[in-house]
């Protein structure tokens, strides 16, 4: 069992989570004013998923560890169009630190980006970024792989099962990665 991960804001009730459950799609979130960190470990840790697939950066840049003079970007956020890890701050420093954890107990875990699987999946589709995806555009995008269509509450939901379809791209050999590994890489 693997699942995707939309990791949101600690307070906000936008952690959400994808996974497949008797073939169909299943959904679970974190709710307004829950610690979303603790939702999501104690959600872990009943369930005891094999990977885990985030949409959250994962390492830092390597101008931190001596590496370059890059102290904003990594490769890989370049490459993928994302945003920096330092903007992202505390999000960040609170996915590394759920990573540690989850890596330590036997779970592989591995940063992806949704955008950029839309973009390079389904540029034809355009699809505004931060906008909620159609439902008719999630049953066309489903069908592309031969997947029944999630039915996803709202946008986080939606990075969630696209995060899921990631992990989904990567056990099959499909997924394209951006990055370097001594940084770090994120996965589409």
């Amino acid at each position: 069992m693997f699942i995707g991960v939309d990791f949101g804001a600690q307070t906000a009730g936008t952690t959400a989570i994808c996974y497949r459950d008797r073939g169909l799609f299943k959904f679970a979130r974190s709710e307004k004013g829950q610690e979303a960190d603790m939702w999501l470990s104690d959600w872990v840790g009943a369930n005891r998923p094999e990977r885990i697939y985030i949409d959250a950066p994962l390492s830092l840049p390597s101008a931190y560890f001596g590496r370059g003079d890059d102290f904003i970007f990594r490769l890989a956020d370049r490459k993928a169009g994302g945003m920096s890890p330092m903007f992202l701050g505390g999000l960040t420093a609170r996915a590394m630190r759920a990573a540690a954890k989850w890596r330590s107990l036997g779970i592989e875990v591995f940063e992806v980006y949704p955008s950029a699987l839309v973009r390079h999946e389904w540029d034809f589709l355009k699809i505004p970024s931060g906008r909620a995806i159609p439902r008719h555009n999630l049953r066309l995008m489903a069908g592309m792989f031969m997947l029944p269509p999630p039915l996803p509450a709202d946008r986080h939901e939606a990075d969630a099962w696209l995060c899921w379809l990631t992990g989904h791209r990567h056990q099959q050999g499909t997924s394209i990665s951006f990055g370097d590994r001594s940084e770090g890489v994120i996965l589409a």
